[in-house]
């Protein structure tokens, strides 16, 4: 007879190899908008499948998987509520995770890693290999996508940015760099809490077209810029610069050019924030071991522990200061200017 703890370790490994079944689902749910329908309270199955365009049978089977795993409520006579989970796949609510389950699921996210394998033999990117392109060029022409991808950056940013305003003093800062900023999230945020701070913000042409309506529309513009350009070439003048979630893209050199970049245009005693997950010092688990093999597969970056961000910004003329966690999974890494 099998011991129990034999079958619990069968049983965990069962959920570890089938998680992929829970991804999709939640990219599905998320496409399909359910989570929305269902914001003014339960529906049945068919009235719920004639609003999303399903096939009724086919989304009473998925949406009783996703009430498996705890997303979404099963009601009497095949109905559906939203629950804690399934909230956040609304759209357009603070903390959603809408976006981020649609890129997930998508062929950009999705594609490398079945590949895995090569990449951890070889310890390069399968991206381009299982796109045919990398993954920016990917984006640029898969628009719907691209919008997920930046979404959920987006929503990301916006889990840390008030932690930023609040660990960080920015009220003597008088010009502050948001670098590949996207839609300026965490710049918008520092320029709401410090009403006297400038901001830039760098991007690509094509981003920082949509970034300009986005400052105007929440009443940035005159106080923000918004600049087309390429952060490894150069980066505007400013006295602090924000970078989050750029360096985990990007290999050492390519990091120690863009760090160098931002030294060069630091005013004396300027500083860079790094807001990044960091790999525990220690060893111990952390959601940064995950990210760091998404980063293997996607791109040639990786994530880092606090003293390997501190070898980066010493190659750069930078100086580690302090390391500033937050309530969220990332931290705010702080360097000055030597």
């Amino acid at each position: 007879m099998m011991k129990t703890n034999e079958t619990s370790a069968r049983q965990q490994m069962h959920q570890n190899i089938t998680a992929y079944w829970v991804t999709q689902l939640m990219g599905a749910a998320a496409r399909l908008g359910v989570a929305d329908q269902l914001e003014l309270g339960t529906l049945p199955v068919g009235e719920l499948a004639a609003r999303v365009g399903a096939h009724p049978q086919a989304l009473y089977r998925a949406l009783r998987a996703c009430a498996a795993v705890g997303v979404f409520t099963e009601q009497p006579g095949h109905a559906f509520a939203n629950n804690a989970l399934s909230q956040t796949l609304r759209s357009n609510v603070p903390g959603s995770m809408r976006d981020l389950a649609i890129a997930q699921s998508a062929s950009g996210h999705w594609r490398p890693w079945e590949l895995l394998t090569k990449a951890i033999k070889s310890g390069e990117s399968t991206a381009r290999e299982a796109l045919g392109r990398d993954l920016w060029d990917w984006y640029r022409g898969h628009s719907e996508e691209s919008a997920a991808f930046t979404g959920a950056m987006d929503n990301l940013a916006a889990q840390v940015a008030a932690e930023v305003t609040q660990a960080i003093d920015f009220s003597r800062v008088g010009r502050v760099v948001d670098v590949g900023g996207a839609n300026g999230t965490l710049v918008s945020a520092v320029l709401r809490a410090f009403p006297d701070t400038r901001g830039v913000l760098l991007d690509l042409a094509h981003v920082v077209e949509r970034v300009k309506k986005t400052l105007a529309a929440i009443g940035l513009a005159e106080r923000c810029e918004a600049v087309a350009g390429d952060f490894f070439q150069a980066v505007p003048r400013g006295d602090v610069m924000l970078l989050k979630q750029i360096l985990h893209d990007w290999n050492d050199e390519q990091c120690t050019v863009l760090l160098r970049n931002c030294a060069e245009s630091l005013s004396r005693g300027g500083r860079v924030l790094v807001v990044e997950m960091l790999i525990s010092e220690d060893g111990r688990p952390c959601a940064a071991h995950l990210t760091d093999v998404n980063m293997l597969v996607l791109l040639p970056g990786r994530e880092r522990t606090a003293t390997e961000y501190g070898q980066l910004f010493a190659e750069a003329g930078l100086k580690l200061e302090r390391v500033h966690p937050t309530q969220s999974p990332f931290s705010i890494v702080e360097a000055v200017k030597g």
